[in-house]
This record gives structure tokens, C-alpha cells and sequence, in this order.
């Protein structure tokens, strides 16, 4: 099948903060596959309307990063696209609002995914691939944390 390309465009992405460190486990054996699914993982992030047309995501993911993290790995990915959307006279307000939001947070935390990946790849357990991870629900935890912080004011 021949692809469509989509309207949204990814201008420009940067790679702002990467670390990786490896804790190393008290046990002898270890399996990866749980432990990997009990960290916690935090993401933070923030759009910005630029004055041309352009939309600029940043994007900040924390996996295990603790005081006191669990054995193995402890990530940070910290990343900024800059995003232009074609044609938004023939987009629905849906589709737009979509883009806009949605693919575009999304398409960040895909690339740093992957630059966590390829960082952990070559330590003790293998590499780490974040899971798949529910932006609707980051929106609403971003609107709630907004709405606290406006409180506070």
C-alpha cells in the first residue's frame, strides 16, 4: 500500500539530558521481565505555541529514578521537537486539536524511547523499551496538576 503522510511534520528534535545508570541487584538471579514492568515511570511535558505556526514539545521521561531505586537501570530522556502542521484550513477542529496535542507528545515519547533503548541496550540486563503508555490519561493528570497549581497562586 502506498502511505499518506500525515500534515504534521517534525521540524527539528534534540536531545536535551540522557542518563543511564545501572544499580547493581543484592539477589543473584533476577527476572528482568518483571522487574522492568515494576519501575516507575514519570513523564512530564509542556507545549509551546511558537509566533510561526510552529508547535514545540518538550518532553521529560524518568524511569526508576528514585532515592532509593530498584536494581538495574535508572533512566532520564529529556528531548524538545519542534512541530509545523500543513493544510490546517482543510483540518477538522478534531483532527487539528489531535495533531496538535495527542501526535505530537506522542511522537516525542516514541524518540525517547528509543535513545532509552539504545542506551540500555548494551548494559548487564539487556535493553529497556518503555512500555506503551496512555496519553489521554497524561493530559488529564497535566490538566488536574495545572488546575492545583493555579490553586496555589
Amino acid at each position: 500500500m502506498k502511505a499518506k503522510f500525515s500534515p504534521l511534520e517534525l521540524r527539528s528534535f534534540e536531545l536535551l539530558e540522557s542518563h543511564f545508570s545501572f544499580n547493581v541487584p543484592k539477589e543473584d538471579e533476577i527476572e528482568v521481565s518483571a522487574l522492568f514492568k515494576s519501575y516507575g515511570v514519570n513523564i512530564d511535558f509542556s507545549h509551546n505555541f511558537l509566533d510561526n505556526n510552529e508547535i514545540q514539545v518538550f518532553v521529560n521521561i524518568e524511569v526508576n529514578n528514585l532515592k532509593k531505586p530498584k536494581p538495574g537501570y535508572s533512566l532520564i530522556a529529556e528531548g524538545v521537537g519542534i512541530f509545523k502542521i500543513g493544510n490546517q484550513d482543510e483540518l477538522s477542529d478534531n483532527l487539528l486539536g489531535n495533531l496538535k496535542f495527542y501526535s505530537t507528545l506522542n511522537m516525542i515519547i516514541n524518540n525517547l524511547r528509543n535513545i532509552m533503548f539504545q542506551s540500555s541496550n548494551i548494559g548487564p540486563m539487556g535493553g529497556y523499551l518503555l512500555p506503551p503508555v496512555d496519553i489521554v490519561d497524561l493530559f488529564k493528570k497535566k490538566r488536574k496538576q495545572e488546575k492545583q497549581n493555579h490553586k496555589k497562586v
